[in-house]
């Protein structure tokens, strides 16, 4: 299971900072003492979160790439759109919420 905000926070923490600081091998041995019912970290991956902080001061996940998802507002909109005229076409919708035909045309397949 992948590492999420906290748990890589809590890494962090573990290192330590000056002359307190811990190994990266004794890090994965205590994060899976204080973890057990999880599957153990690499000492890679302390090496990646302990260099991501370095270089970018955070441990966030950087924003996915690819075509953002369709917002769950919009697609209330299209479904109540739909469900006041229902004869309205996908073009007719689309004009009126400002979104792709395309678009329009997905939701109301994933709605059925």
């Amino acid at each position: 299971m992948p590492l999420n905000e906290r748990d890589r926070i809590e890494i962090l923490m573990m290192i330590g900072v000056g002359d307190r600081m811990r190994t990266q091998q004794e890090v994965c041995r205590l994060f899976h003492e204080m973890h057990p019912d999880r599957e153990p970290v690499s000492q890679s991956t302390v090496s990646r979160i302990e260099r991501k902080y370095r270089e970018l001061g955070h441990v966030r996940d950087a924003p996915r790439q690819g075509r953002p998802k369709i917002n769950e507002n919009v697609q209330q909109d299209v479904i109540l759109s739909a469900l006041e005229n229902p004869h309205c076409t996908v073009r007719q919708v689309s004009r009126d919420l400002n979104i792709g035909k395309s678009s329009v045309s997905n939701i109301f397949k994933k709605g059925a």
